[in-house]
């Protein structure tokens, strides 16, 4: 994983609820569009990270921050 997305996942960011069940939250990073997507559990990962539309990670926890 990359110093920058790891960054993402790790940094205190302020996410905004949106309406869509499917990608519940929101929010923009030094110019960076970030959106959470909620997978097909257990069948896939809860979690999507995507940033600018394009998935970087996946992950089950969300991060403590």
């Amino acid at each position: 994983m990359s110093t920058k997305i790891r960054s993402y996942l790790e940094a205190d960011v302020d996410w905004n609820k949106r309406t869509d069940p499917q990608y519940p939250y929101e929010a923009q990073v030094n110019g960076d569009r970030l959106v959470i997507r909620l997978n097909d559990f257990p069948d896939e990962t809860l979690y999507t990270l995507l940033v600018n539309d394009k998935e970087v990670s996946s992950f089950d926890d969300w991060p403590k921050q």
